[in-house]
């Protein structure tokens, strides 16, 4: 029985699937670049070497993870909870800090986050594969959106046909350069040279016109020039709605597969699903498969956006785009026939040093299902099951959607959608509530089309959604090499694998429902119920019907002839802890499910499975445990030993012929040490007017190619990217001969929003702006205190300024200044007095000749003790006095900067992720803080903005064994001074015994750069003494 509610019946896409029906497959196309068939596409999905297969792709940034060393145990995560592909971002600001470096070639050092070589043959390794997404222009919420500081100095607009931003034909010369060495390397590194490059996007979120599509086409052209022969992607703003470079409309820079991209769900409280997927990919891209190159995996949090604590993402990851916004959101997509799926970010990582850009702060966690401390939280058990379903169910890459609506179930409260495929008669109907925030209870039953005719199902009991809960039913669904069909389920399947010539799927639904399952076959089945309690089945003829409640696990054994099929029935609650853990074949790809192999094992317990082979007799796992775990495994009958990272488990056989063993130590004491025994230095010398600043550099530059915002007042430009400085504080020192009529100084500053600045006169604090995270440029009138001015004397005015990252494209066309914009001196005199002559420093070397080429031009600023190498491991502070940044913090206005040293004790073969816990000073308090460890500056703390409280201490930076040296700036904005009101290690994320290996550190390279650096000395004597 039909009841008659809203429905939408898609009428062009379903007459052109029934003319397939009814005349050969040939009539949907398949396409090519023309120039490789390795990677095809239809209107459906992506073909990889001529197999059909669903890109569920994870987000991930090699620079936000520093240490490369960890690269490959979030690619393990990321491969062992469901996804196939990893999507990844390449930041030109980090491989191009000049123009020409390494004579244009760029900077890809080994063993560095730059080392994109390695990142993607880790990815390989893992069987995943990759879409690279090079630019030139990233957005991604990194400095610049990419682009690297000197960009902005060039003439006129970016990201258009401008010469000068192509390759000016003189100094700097702009993308050209980058974009032609990332080709090579994506060329040697795709799918068809051995590679795991399956895709690759031109520019990001952009849109045609008449400037814009020639530069478009221009980087199509430089990939093809430079051997890249594998489709070109776009990723297009608001759901993909405009078309913007699609290969279905007329234009230039048209790219071979259109994608849109969504964040769907609200920022602070439940959405309701978008529904315009569909309508705009027939509208604007029916010739390619249905591709969201970004669907949110969570969002970006700015300073100040919510409440102090944590790392603010907590709203994302525990609430609004949690497991349940994954089960509900991403089978939306699949319900309008998505196929190809990446969601951003599935780990988001750190913006250490000076890589972020002004809307976000240190942590980019972004709600990920891989949190910054590379735990795998509850998100990625959800994904595993869609994934695993996805991969297996190959006649939904081919489904078209027949319809959709509230008549399809005996409640109106229940949205269905109906994907068909055409061929094979495979149906998927996608249930959730109409009302997408809805938290009911709702019981129902589905009208659905069978190869039976038309049924109400289940025939016994109900369908229940139980509030924001999504469920995929099939229908006339063929599985495994037995090719047993399933007339309905009204279960969902996770997924289903052959074993010994054995077929087994594992059927699963929440805790207390009952599900019922009709199997189609041949012959008369027999039923073996001995090992599934609960299970009620029936026979009629070749129809056999299972009805059970979903409690716990059961394994009902179905035989018919020669072929057995085991039917594994898990409430839901017990299929997230299991794994379908792949067995690698041979070949350049043996690793990749259904083109490398299509062999698993099925493993239940751990709370991670990074991989399973197979020698002989021998069944090898590893993967990681976070407490004692009883573990179950399906595997083939020739398995007589079982390992578990290396050590050989004592098993036993149960009644269902799975083996099941014991894994895991007694959880080790975790003892972090207190962060005491600090030193001091005082890290701004540079108020004093006797400091000697004639190694700076003179900022005499009177022209600006930042036309859009030039500067407001004084005879010389101020911008620190004119000067070579891209990043982190900046020191201004302003000289002027006094007449004594001096008075104050107006200044207009701009450094982004949140940024903060002080100022002094000949060493006296005359004012701070402590900053907004709105305001991104401050104009102040700073009064001189009495007897500060020196009477015929030089005198200086310094500005210490946050930077707080450059601003993307969609801000000033990208071309925004950090630095001072306007400066005069007031004067009570009718001529009044000018500045002589301004100086400038920032990070000690600039990006052309930093002392520290292995953490990079972006890992520090133009803090004192940044250029003399005190946040370094090694650097002597046997001289400076001992002080604390809780007891003593600083008097005053200005900075300090303590040193200690600490040493853990982690236990050995154990994960323990850290973070460093700064305890908020009341919010009156206007103080800056800068995190270091063993040279790495990892995290900013505003503590009248926040919200960040809690750094990550990546392993291998953070030593495990060894002394560590922990560093931190604080900055005072008030003349009364600040102090921490408490800092602290703390090991909030768990404990996981794990075959990764952590014992090794990162590479530092600090003790040698001393020789590049200034000396600790200020006018003749040791700062600090």
């Amino acid at each position: 029985m039909w009841y008659p509610h809203t429905v939408t019946v898609f009428v062009g896409l379903c007459l052109l699937a029934l003319q397939v029906r009814c005349e050969p497959s040939e009539l949907v196309r398949r396409n090519s670049t023309g120039l490789t068939d390795a990677v095809t596409w239809d209107p459906h999905s992506l073909f990889i070497h001529g197999q059909r297969v669903f890109i569920l792709s994870a987000e991930l940034h090699p620079w936000r993870l520093p240490n490369p060393n960890l690269w490959s145990d979030v690619f393990q995560k990321i491969r062992a909870n469901g996804f196939n592909t990893v999507s990844f971002c390449i930041n030109w600001a980090v491989h191009f800090p000049t123009p020409n470096t390494n004579n244009g070639t760029g900077d890809f050092q080994e063993g560095t986050y730059r080392d994109i070589q390695r990142f993607i043959d880790e990815a390989k390794k893992a069987g995943l594969w990759l879409i690279a997404r090079p630019g030139p222009y990233i957005n991604a919420e990194t400095t610049g959106g990419g682009f690297p500081g000197w960009v902005g100095n060039i003439a006129g607009s970016l990201r258009t046909n401008n010469m000068n931003y192509k390759q000016a034909f003189i100094s700097p010369s702009a993308w050209l350069p980058y974009m032609t060495e990332i080709s090579k390397i994506i060329a040697r590194n795709q799918l068809t040279s051995g590679g795991p490059i399956i895709l690759v996007q031109a520019e990001n979120e952009f849109s045609v016109g008449t400037d814009r599509s020639p530069y478009m086409q221009d980087v199509i052209d430089t990939y093809r020039a430079d051997g890249v022969i594998i489709p070109i992607t776009h990723n297009d703003q608001h759901a993909g709605a405009a078309g913007n470079f699609s290969p279905d409309l007329p234009g230039t820079g048209r790219v071979n597969i259109y994608c849109g991209d969504s964040y769907p769900q609200g920022s602070s409280r439940w959405a309701q699903v978008q529904t315009v997927y569909y309508s705009n990919h027939v509208a604007v891209a029916p010739n390619n498969p249905l591709c969201l190159a970004e669907i949110g995996g969570g969002f970006l949090l700015g300073w100040g956006s919510v409440a102090r604590g944590g790392t603010g993402y907590e709203k994302y990851s525990g609430d609004l785009t949690n497991a349940t916004y994954e089960n509900i959101f991403y089978k939306d997509t699949y319900a309008q026939t998505a196929t190809i799926l990446n969601v951003y970010m599935t780990f988001g990582g750190t913006n250490w040093g000076q890589t972020s850009e002004p809307t976000v702060y240190s942590s980019y966690d972004y709600g990920g299902g891989v949190n910054e401390n590379r735990v795998a939280i509850s998100k990625m058990n959800e994904m595993r099951l869609q994934g695993l379903f996805l991969r297996v169910s190959r006649d939904l890459l081919s489904a078209t959607l027949i319809a959709n609506g509230t008549n399809y179930t005996t409640s109106s409260l229940i949205h269905t959608a109906e994907l068909r495929n055409l061929q094979s008669n495979a149906a998927f109907y996608v249930l959730r509530h109409d009302d997408a925030t809805s938290t009911a209870l709702t019981s129902t039953r589905l009208n659905v089309s069978t190869s039976a005719g038309t049924l109400l199902i289940p025939q016994n009991g109900s369908l229940v959604l139980d509030g924001r809960e999504s469920k995929i039913i099939v229908t006339d669904y063929t599985f495994g090499t037995s090719k047993t069909n399933i007339l309905y389920c009204t279960t969902e399947i996770m997924t289903w694998t052959t074993i010994d010539n054995q077929d087994y799927i594992i059927l699963y639904a929440s805790p207390g429902q009952t599900g019922e399952t009709v199997f189609n076959f041949v012959s008369t089945p027999t039923v073996d119920l001995s090992n599934a309690p609960g299970v009620i089945s029936k026979i009629s003829g070749n129809h056999l019907t299972l009805n059970y409640m979903l409690q716990g696990f059961g394994v009902t054994t179905i035989t018919v002839g020669t072929n057995k099929v085991h039917v594994v029935i898990m409430d839901k609650t017990t299929a997230l802890q299991w794994h379908a853990s792949d067995i690698a074949g041979k070949g350049d790809f043996g690793a990749h499910f259904s083109i490398g192999t299509n062999q698993s094992v099925l493993v239940g317990g751990p709370y991670l499975v990074r991989t399973a082979s197979i020698s002989r007799d021998t069944l090898s796992l590893t993967g990681d445990l976070n407490g004692t775990t009883n573990v179950e495994v399906i595997a083939p009958a020739s398995v007589t030993t079982v390992t578990w990272n290396g050590k050989q488990q004592e098993f036993h056989t149960t009644t269902r012929n799975s083996l099941a063993f014991t894994v895991g130590s007694s959880t080790p004491a975790v003892s972090l040490p207190r962060l005491d025994s600090w030193k001091v230095l005082n890290s701004l010398p540079e108020i004093d007017q006797t400091f000697d600043d004639s190694s700076w550099i003179v900022a005499n530059q009177t022209s600006t190619n930042y036309t859009n915002l030039p500067p407001l007042s004084g005879d010389h430009v101020l911008y620190s990217q004119q000067y070579g400085f891209y990043g982190g504080n900046l020191i201004f020192r302003g000289h002027f001969n006094a007449t004594g009529s001096e008075t104050a100084v107006n200044l207009t500053v701009q450094g982004g929003f949140a940024f903060g600045y002080s100022a002094f006169l000949n060493g006296v604090f005359v004012g701070s702006n402590q900053g907004s995270s709105t305001v991104s440029q401050a104009t102040d009138v700073w009064t001189f205190p009495q007897r500060a001015v020196k009477i015929g004397q030089d005198n200086v005015v310094v500005v210490f300024q946050d930077h707080m990252g450059l601003v993307e494209t969609s801000t000033n066309g990208g071309k925004e200044p950090r630095g001072i914009r306007g400066y005069a001196l007031i004067s009570s005199s009718s001529t009044p007095t000018t500045f002589s002559h301004w100086t400038i420093q920032g990070n000690q070397g600039g990006p052309a000749n930093t002392p520290d080429t292995f953490r990079g031009y972006l890992n520090e600023g133009g803090l004192f003790a940044e250029r003399i190498g005190a946040h370094l491991p090694g650097f002597h502070d046997d001289d400076w006095p001992t002080a604390s940044p809780i007891e003593q913090g600083i008097a005053g206005a200005g900075v300090s900067f303590f040193r200690t040293n600490f040493t853990l004790d982690l236990p050995e073969g154990y994960d323990v992720p850290i973070r460093l816990a700064i305890t908020p000073s009341d919010i009156s308090s206007n103080f800056r803080v800068q995190v270091y460890l063993n040279g790495w500056q990892l995290g900013k703390y505003i503590n009248n903005i926040g919200p960040q409280t809690v750094f990550v201490l990546p392993a291998g930076i953070l030593h495990a064994r060894t002394p560590n040296t922990l560093a931190v700036s604080l900055w005072s904005l008030d003349a009364k001074g600040a102090s921490l009101a408490g800092i602290q290690l703390v090991a909030q994320d768990g404990l996981y015994e794990s075959a990764l290996a952590l014992d090794g550190r990162l590479d530092d390279f600090g003790v040698e750069q001393g020789a590049f650096r200034p000396e600790g000395r200020v006018n003749g004597k040791v700062e600090g003494k």
